[in-house]
């Protein structure tokens, strides 16, 4: 006797939700992690050997996948990527052994001029002893501390992807040369891969630069500056219904608002460390003449509002019983730094948020 189905249990079965998708950061997976570093390495490999122009730069792995930068005359193109790609899929299937290697300071600086590496040379110049190189195979290899794969077949070849290129200067100084970065992302299986686009193309549909505009809450426009949000009527009225119910959640909590300056004398960014540490990451000082830039006696614009903060708590005697004090300010902060290679290495000088303190 043949037992009938019961009536929509194929259907209900159909019905489960699909088995979640884990994708984790690169620093949550040591196997992620030497996949990811190897593939920048395969990914290195097939540019040189595709444009032997393209001189090597620095290639590590980031939370998401990897990228290299290169010193090549011309610019890399989709199709270039794509050329790139399928020359990478070739390496990984040859299964090349990744080896270590240990070398002196001086037999490095010998093998780099051999092959005319200049920036490699002055990667040289900063690494400590021991000195390592990593070979894919004996055809290429890189100065490198690892961790990586044992041999590039350990990588999916199925699971990597080129995505994009961008500017970058090397070592992050406008004064250099500016490089190419190609980044790419690499996981265990298809699967993550294809979990990761979807999630890309749902981030892009709520870019805040796309909804902005078509919500009509804010505009960028070029004569006022990369990163720099005008806000519109609408978009003003929403922002302060947001931070008005945001300030009534702070003060349920603790928190109690201040407001400071945008500015401040160079002096408390001293105390606080800031310069010391961020300078380049700050706005040029205001100084009055050429003798005040020399004795560093003048105004920055501020890079963070503790320091404000710190000072309204030093303003009077306080007693233990009134810790933790929780200030906390809406503020905006200026930083002149990178926003990123993905943007051409534009600056973006300012940011708001919500900055709290406990003290």
């Amino acid at each position: 006797m043949v037992q009938q189905p019961v009536q929509g249990q194929d259907s209900a079965a159909s019905a489960q939700p699909p088995e979640k998708i884990h994708l984790p950061r690169t620093s949550e997976s040591e196997p992620l992690k030497k996949i990811r570093h190897t593939t920048s390495h395969v990914m290195a490999m097939a540019v040189q050997k595709l444009f032997p122009k393209a001189q090597v730069t620095i290639g590590p792995w980031i939370e998401n996948g990897f990228y290299y930068d290169f010193d090549h005359p011309e610019p890399f193109t989709e199709k270039d990527l794509k050329a790139i790609q399928k020359e990478m899929v070739k390496i990984v299937n040859r299964k090349l052994p990744v080896t270590r290697e240990e070398v002196s300071r001086e037999e490095a600086e010998r093998r780099i001029r051999e092959i005319n590496e200049p920036y490699k040379l002055e990667i040289l110049e900063g690494l400590q002893e021991p000195i390592t190189i990593y070979h894919l195979g004996d055809q290429w290899w890189d100065l490198c501390a690892g961790p990586h794969v044992a041999n590039t077949g350990d990588i999916n070849p199925k699971a990597i992807e080129l995505e994009n290129v961008a500017g970058a200067y090397w070592r992050g100084d406008a004064s250099k040369a500016q490089l190419q970065r190609i980044y790419g992302t690499a996981w265990q299986t298809p699967e993550q891969l294809q979990e990761y686009k979807r999630r890309k193309e749902e981030a892009l549909k709520r870019d805040h630069r796309k909804l902005g505009k078509e919500l009509g809450l804010f505009i960028f426009a070029d004569p006022v500056g990369p990163g720099l949000p005008l806000w519109t009527p609408k978009g003003t009225v929403l922002r302060s219904l947001l931070e008005d119910f945001l300030k009534q959640e702070q003060i349920k909590r603790g928190y109690l608002p201040v407001v400071t300056p945008h500015i401040a004398r160079v002096d408390l960014f001293k105390t606080s460390g800031h310069w010391q540490k961020y300078k380049e990451d700050m706005f040029p000082m205001m100084a009055e003449d050429a003798e005040a830039a020399v004795a560093e006696q003048g105004f920055v614009l501020k890079p963070m509002n503790c320091p404000f903060h710190i000072q309204i708590y030093k303003s009077e005697l306080r007693s233990y019983r009134e810790l933790p004090l929780r200030l906390a300010e809406f503020g905006t902060v200026y930083r002149y730094e990178q926003s990123g290679p993905r943007t051409a290495g534009c600056r973006i000088p300012q940011r708001r948020g919500f900055n709290p303190v406990r003290v």
